[in-house]
């Protein structure tokens, strides 16, 4: 649980740093884009007006400035306060009126002149300069704005901004989550198509071995039959365990919950695992089952299939780390206010250091720890679907103990 909380965290953080990256290029683009394109290059008034010079009544453009002209593909001209032309360089023939009214000035002020875009200094208290651009592909325009709506536009900035980042954030997080359910869906199937296909192989080689010790007199063939057996039935625990956690860990299956009564499950679930063991193997494990009176008839929601699958683990668990036999117990009792479902042995027990792992909260996500590994995970997921508390401990004087607060 951990590890996923922290891959979660991990690309939630990679989306978040991603976003302000591209949203800051972005910025940093508009804002070049924006300079590069508001840069129009216009000679300079004052250093026209310096080469400008007044002879035998009329203005001569020095050659240098004349050559800066051409080389920025521009013209100009001045007008006196008639609108009269006093003086042009470079101008265009339909732009040589014989006069511009002021009706003129107002629009090639604040637009064009003409198709032309053109810049209007004042350069005397009768004089106006215009300087303008030859070619016709500068876009000009003049935008008009209330102080007020550009105040809300500021305000609103940061809105905006957190408004995309949590629209990025969730598409992202969706496509995301989308790919891994594919993902996960496409590894139960496979899980799920490879246990069924174990199955059949393994009901066969099962059966043979049943059928072995009845028509052979052999103890040595009886022996080696017994063990094919065992660990033919230890498989298919643990490919039935492998199934149960994948749709677990991947929540692939609902697991429904339906009313049962809790004590009537128990013996059900603890019948079957002694009938299913042999002769030699009842004879080693010695059951005791103890509910009191009170929760005879208690009733409980919970999954059939998972929690008859956390008993059977946890019995098993006794079995294989018991081979020559012990107590088996499986006591349901009411503490104080708690409902109690304790399953335990008087076997060898676990370490100190074992039992600190196996009481971790991230314990069924970690990996095997020695021989306690699927099987006690998957006790683990099933109490932790079921919402209930557990805890694993050794017995006051041996064995190991599972103790379930189911409510």
């Amino acid at each position: 649980m951990r590890k996923s909380l922290e891959r979660r965290l991990q690309f939630i953080l990679w989306v978040l740093v991603f976003a302000i990256a591209i949203l800051f290029v972005d910025f940093i683009i508009c804002i070049a884009v924006m300079y590069k394109s508001s840069d129009i290059n216009y000679t300079d008034a004052s250093e026209i007006m310096d080469g400008l010079s007044y002879n035998t009544g009329e203005y001569v453009l020095s050659d240098e400035e004349s050559t800066q002209l051409q080389k920025n593909n521009e013209f100009a001209f001045l007008l006196d306060n008639n609108g009269n032309i006093i003086w042009y360089e470079n101008m265009p023939e339909s732009l040589k009126k014989s006069k511009y009214t002021l009706q003129d000035v107002a629009k090639f002020t604040r637009y064009y002149l003409d198709d032309y875009p053109v810049r209007t200094y004042t350069v005397s208290e009768d004089r106006l300069l215009i300087v303008g651009k030859l070619n016709s592909d500068i876009w000009k325009y003049t935008l008009e704005y209330d102080a007020n709506n550009v105040l809300t536009l500021l305000e609103m900035t940061p809105l905006l901004f957190i408004f995309n980042m949590i629209l990025f954030i969730f598409v992202s997080i969706r496509m995301y989550k989308s790919r891994q359910r594919r993902i996960e869906e496409e590894r139960v199937e496979w899980i799920a198509g490879v246990s069924h296909d174990i199955r059949t192989p393994l009901a066969i080689i099962l059966g043979n071995a049943q059928m072995i010790p009845k028509e052979s007199s052999m103890d040595e063939i009886k022996r080696k039959s017994e063990i094919i057996e065992s660990q033919g039935l230890r498989i298919r625990g643990l490919v039935e365990n492998l199934n149960i956690t994948s749709k677990l860990d991947f929540g692939t299956k609902r697991f429904e919950k339906s009313k049962v009564c809790l004590s009537t499950l128990i013996r059900k679930i603890v019948s079957n695992m002694i009938n299913s063991l042999d002769i030699d193997a009842q004879s080693k494990y010695d059951f005791e089952l103890k509910i009191d009176n009170e929760l005879q008839k208690y009733e409980i929601s919970l999954n059939e299939e998972l929690f008859e699958r956390a008993v059977i683990n946890l019995l098993n668990n006794s079995f294989r780390h018991n081979p020559d036999g012990c107590q088996v117990y499986i006591n349901l009792y009411k503490e104080n206010k708690k409902v109690v479902l304790e399953i335990g042995d008087s076997g060898s027990g676990v370490s100190a250091e074992i039992l600190q792992r196996l009481n971790q909260n991230a314990y069924a996500e970690t990996k095997s720890v020695g021989k306690h590994g699927l099987g006690l995970k998957i006790v683990k997921k099933v109490v932790e679907f079921h919402r209930w508390k557990v805890i694993f401990t050794n017995g006051k004087n041996a064995g190991f103990v599972c103790r379930m607060e189911i409510k």
